[in-house]
């Protein structure tokens, strides 16, 4: 067997799954004349508001903030509905994981592809206006794209599984998340900087929050900051973590989550 053949069913299912994912972002979009482009409308337009807004420091241009404030938050958007949107997946989605013969992690892989979806959505607008505005921004770093990308995408279904399992064992669990996933929105550096403040609290923040190291990295990918080794360490041993623990929590689950068909 050649290797393509190994790997044609893999591609074959993602495309599908972008594929449908595209179909329901359009659905939810229909009677609009932008369809599914209000989805990176609306983060250019909250991003630019808070650029507006939170940019007091000389230490970067309102654009460069600007750059700064969408590529994290785009991303942190990702991570919250990589959390938020996990807390009921099993006992929510069954009927759905049946309709579309899917597997336990089929179904956690589909949900992935949405946030995936939308995630590269918003991407493309952040490139193209560093290409447009600031086109000596891309450089080194985009070698780095998919490298982080296969972080994201680990953590991401590791984060998933974890959080689901933890609700089904403490339902209560699941609104303690969501005011949770809000806190971390405010103690991330999504619109602020650790170097705005000179260290103090958002500099104990920026240290021991792990969404942070995440929040730099595609920051790094497309020149908004420069490339820190430590950064990408430190995300590294976080998904390695999270993927093993999610992976040993899917083994020992067998017994009482089985496959959805």
């Amino acid at each position: 067997m050649t290797l393509w053949q190994s790997i044609r069913p893999y591609l074959s299912g993602l495309v599908r799954f972008f594929h449908i994912s595209y179909i329901e972002a359009k659905s939810e979009h229909r009677g609009t004349h932008l369809g599914i482009f209000w989805i990176p409308l609306s983060s250019l337009l909250f991003a630019a508001m808070l650029a507006l807004v939170f940019h007091h420091a000389d230490s970067m241009s309102v654009l460069e903030f600007f750059f700064y404030v969408f590529a994290g938050y785009i991303f942190w958007n990702f991570i919250a509905d990589s959390i938020t949107g996990s807390t009921d997946v099993i006992q929510g989605r069954f009927e759905f994981a049946i309709h579309n013969n899917l597997s336990l992690a089929g179904l956690f892989g589909k949900l992935l592809i949405d946030r995936l979806f939308a995630y590269l959505l918003n991407l493309a607008v952040l490139v193209i206006l560093i290409a447009i505005l600031s086109p000596w921004k891309l450089g080194v770093g985009l070698l780095l794209f998919f490298p982080f990308i296969a972080l994201t995408v680990v953590t991401s279904l590791g984060t998933a599984y974890l959080v689901n399992m933890m609700t089904i064992f403490f339902p209560d669990l699941k609104a303690l998340i969501a005011v949770g996933t809000r806190f971390m929105f405010f103690a991330s550096p999504v619109f602020w900087s650790a170097a705005e403040g000179g260290g103090g609290v958002r500099g104990f923040l920026v240290k021991y929050n792990p969404a942070a190291y995440f929040l730099s990295l595609p920051r790094q990918v497309f020149g908004i900051e420069p490339i820190d080794a430590k950064a990408w360490l430190v995300a590294a041993i976080v998904s390695a973590v999270v993927c093993l623990v999610g992976y040993l929590a899917y083994h020992q689950s067998q017994g009482f989550v089985r496959n959805l068909k």
